[in-house]
């Protein structure tokens, strides 16, 4: 297959995605008044977004062996494609139990975000099967299975991750300093590099929620082993940041 067919199917499949969701949120901010309500939306239709983008980006990095300096390249562009796009949804249940031990938010609002990024996750698993059914890449059509991305022990994988959580908030510490036009730039460089040094080992999630959504079902390890990896390992990397 060539590569240049598989990238163009594959970006043919992240703009519906996007749209879709484009579409959702502006539905939304027309319908729903502003407040917790909408913002809880926006978490979910946003993490729906993050974990169908990382699936296909997923398949394509596993089943279509392009170049590592081509894959670097994608998560940059997805990382400033997101961030232009979830309008303030962190989608990420290590950050919005941060903002509550911090006091920043209730903790009922905490934990109902929690479970609408969840929601999302799982509304990810509906949603994928009928965009693979477009058959806009070659790579739709054939065995979707994944495999582990845990190429180390548990306890090893727990620690990349830790560090890979623990490092997002040390290199963004001076975002706020940042001018807005930049601050997109410096997220995506910064996760695109996270990505390169702990990729290999973990996957380098660093998010429980699209952990669940992208890796808890591969081949390979079991549910607790990635219990271990991809939900405590980030969230002890978030409460050493205290």
């Amino acid at each position: 297959m060539e590569v240049l067919e598989l990238l163009l199917g594959s970006a043919a499949l992240v703009a519906c995605t996007v749209l879709l969701c484009e579409f959702l949120r502006w539905v939304l901010h027309r319908s729903v008044p502003a407040g917790f309500g909408l913002q809880l939306a926006l978490e979910v239709v946003s993490t729906i977004q993050l974990c169908c983008c990382t699936w296909e980006m997923n398949l394509l990095c596993t089943k279509g062996d392009i170049e590592l300096w081509l894959v670097l390249l994608l998560i940059y562009l997805l990382t400033l494609l997101h961030c232009l796009t979830f309008q303030g949804a962190t989608c990420n249940p290590c950050g919005s139990v941060i903002q509550w031990l911090q006091g920043l938010v209730p903790g009922l609002q905490t934990i109902l975000k929690v479970v609408g990024q969840f929601v999302g996750a799982g509304l990810s698993w509906v949603l994928m099967p009928y965009l693979w059914s477009l058959r806009l890449s070659p790579l739709h059509q054939q065995d979707k299975e994944c495999e582990s991305p845990l190429h180390v022990y548990p306890l090893s994988g727990a620690l990349v991750e830790m560090t890979c959580a623990l490092s997002l908030y040390l290199l963004l510490h001076p975002l706020p300093r940042v001018s807005a036009p930049l601050q997109p730039h410096m997220v995506a460089l910064t996760i695109t590099g996270i990505a390169y040094a702990g990729g290999h080992l973990t996957g380098a999630m660093f998010n429980p929620v699209l952990a669940f959504a992208v890796v808890f079902f591969c081949r390979g390890h079991t549910f607790l082993q990635y219990i271990i990896v991809y939900w405590i390992g980030p969230f002890i990397g978030e409460i050493l940041r205290l």
